[in-house]
């Protein structure tokens, strides 16, 4: 039995016992790339997929079916360090989700390996109710987002803030990043408040500057790198830069990774004496 095969015979199983009321997972797509599927009769589950093309957080959609009942979700090691982010802030209970989980070597773009899965450390889901499939080999595989990462530190002040306006001046702020992020999810985003209003929302620099280091900031502990933000991105912004370089920063300094271990307090909600705090004067 493939791997698709045993996710629709589990779905079928669990709608028709009414252990979950509803299955979001991955269905073909005739434009390419899978897209979500919610599946709440059973008769639907055939539709279900998952192969190399599976490249959404399914957790971003989490919150949006909760209000259905149970929810069984197909969970790669991304989707599951999202979801577990989502269970420590409070936003979902254990008891609520089912999680299917699913080995993941990696999401293939346009014939390659997707950027942001080249830094990928957790191709297993990290917490699961049972595993669809066998698990994949754990590979840290190549690094390329945290190579240009290193390249764009390499170089002076001057440089990296040319190359840094020049990659933002060409945000159109569509929000896309924002909209496919399983983390974003605070009921008014802080770009849409205007009572009052923190943020300039044209696409002036300064305006876009401003929205993505804020953002990349609110995501500081939280991001755990599933790369939707880059993917989603209709211009091509390196998103990747962002999230690497937040990630690193984090666990140099609270030897956090977020969403890897359940135990683990959420890194900016907890403190701990040996901190390091050089900013306190």
């Amino acid at each position: 039995m493939t791997r698709t095969e045993a996710l629709r015979r589990r779905s079928r199983e669990l709608l028709v016992a009414k252990e979950v009321a509803v299955v979001v997972g991955y269905r073909r797509s005739i434009t390419g790339p899978a897209k979500p599927a919610f599946i709440t009769s059973p008769d639907n589950s055939d539709i279900l997929i998952f192969d190399e093309t599976c490249g959404p957080n399914l957790a971003n959609y989490l919150l949006r079916v909760r209000h259905l009942g149970r929810i069984a979700v197909v969970a790669k090691g991304c989707d599951s360090r999202s979801l577990l982010v989502l269970l420590k802030e409070g936003q979902l209970e254990r008891k609520n989700i089912h999680i299917l989980g699913v080995g993941c070597p990696g999401v293939i773009e346009d014939e390659n390996l997707s950027d942001s899965c080249t830094t990928c450390v957790q191709h297993n889901p990290v917490v699961f109710d049972e595993m669809v499939g066998e698990p994949v080999a754990e590979t840290s595989g190549r690094k390329d987002a945290q190579d240009r990462l290193v390249q764009f530190e390499s170089l002076s002040p001057d440089e990296r803030w040319q190359e840094l306006t020049s990659d933002l001046a060409r945000c159109i702020r569509c929000y896309a990043c924002r909209q496919v992020c399983p983390n974003c999810y605070c009921p008014v985003c802080f770009v849409d408040n205007n009572m009052p209003q923190w943020v300039g929302r044209t696409t002036g620099l300064s305006d876009n500057i401003i929205f993505h280091i804020v953002r990349a900031l609110h995501m500081a502990g939280r991001c755990v790198e599933c790369g939707a933000c880059a993917r989603a991105c209709p211009v091509g912004i390196d998103l990747m830069r962002f999230n690497c370089k937040v990630a690193r920063i984090v666990k140099e300094r609270f030897g956090a990774t977020a969403g890897m271990d359940p135990a683990e307090p959420p890194a900016l909600a907890a403190f701990r004496p040996e901190d390091p705090q050089e900013f306190i004067r």
